[in-house]
């Protein structure tokens, strides 16, 4: 027995050499597996982007934890800014208007519908789990509600609605795009830069831009609108020549008749271009239609809705659809 121990003892010792010279044993393999999860966790944890402190619209501070993987956005405008960023949102109000945008179809397939935006189902918002939830003074009712779902961010409508470089900068940084943004927004002012520069040719020449939703009350833009900014301001837009002769008032939608003072050489007709030959079969039959200078000369042009929503999809479609329509493209 004694032997037996004698013999044991060096077996031992050289199994242990053995193992040592054909690699780590599996206990120790295991080991740095979990050394390496840590060490990407720890990666994860100096990440200099996150966590990040955003002080929203009613001055709350949120402190994002890490990039949002999930959002759920309860205005039209969040929708068009997230995909212009490429991160479709995972749910929104107004889905299926929103589809219907030329710039949006086929983009947001996968995201969830919350139903009408001033009234949004919380119980869909609690089933989809968001990290985030983009809201407006609109939700202030809702608030104590969607809390209870996930961390509210607040923006205003009015700050983004006119200025889509803003709108699409807040929610970059919310999400951690701000380089995507920048080049979004780069590649839009040279575009409109461009623009402005081949419709010099156009000065003198005045234009009207008029909103109909149903074809029966007409809106002519002015100031405070994002179409507007688009074609008249000289740095931010295309610098043409807004029509002085109209005595109505802009931004508000009155009958046909109340258009009589329209002058401009071009016209710009924006709504829902599906039913562009109802509307266009109606407006012949009106005198104070006919009786406008850029009817008589030719020069109306339909713009489909889709160009007034103020997101950076919506002014870049109203830019092709203005450019190319003056430039007879």
């Amino acid at each position: 027995m004694q032997k037996m121990k004698g013999l044991l003892i060096p077996m031992l010792i050289l199994a242990g050499i053995l193992a040592a010279c054909n690699g780590t044993p599996v206990e120790n393999k295991g080991s740095m597996t979990e050394g390496a999860s840590t060490s990407a966790v720890n990666m994860d944890a100096t990440d200099p982007d996150w966590p990040r402190t955003f002080k929203d619209a009613l001055g709350k501070e949120i402190i994002i934890e890490k990039k949002p993987e999930k959002i759920a956005g309860l205005w039209y405008f969040y929708p068009e800014i997230l995909v212009a960023l490429g991160e479709p949102p995972a749910a929104s109000t107004e889905k299926e208007y929103l589809s219907s945008l030329s710039y949006l179809k086929g983009k947001l397939d996968s995201t969830e519908d919350l139903g009408d935006k001033t009234a949004p189902n919380i119980e869909k918002i609690l089933s989809i789990a968001p990290d985030y939830i983009l809201a407006t003074e609109y939700h202030e009712k809702l608030y104590d509600s969607l809390e209870k779902v996930a961390p509210v961010i607040t923006l205003k409508t009015k700050d983004i609605y006119e200025d889509w470089q803003y709108g699409l900068r807040t929610v970059a940084e919310i999400i951690g795009k701000e380089d995507e943004a920048e080049k979004v927004i780069d590649s839009m002012m040279k575009e409109i830069t461009n623009g402005r520069e081949a419709l010099k040719t156009m000065q003198g020449e005045s234009v009207a831009l008029i909103l109909s939703w149903d074809g029966k009350t007409f809106n002519v833009l002015g100031e405070g609108n994002p179409v507007y900014t688009l074609a008249f301001d000289k740095e931010k837009g295309l610098g043409l020549t807004p029509d002085d002769a109209y005595t109505g008032t802009n931004n508000e939608f009155v009958s046909f008749e109340g258009m009589s003072t329209v002058q401009a050489d071009h016209i710009f007709l924006i709504g829902d271009i599906t039913q562009k030959q109802k509307l266009m079969n109606d407006l012949k039959q009106s005198n104070v239609w006919n009786a406008m200078n850029a009817v008589k000369k030719g020069n109306v042009y339909l713009m489909d809705n889709s160009a007034i929503t103020g997101g950076p999809l919506a002014i870049e479609y109203a830019l092709q659809n203005i450019t190319n329509a003056l430039l007879k493209l």
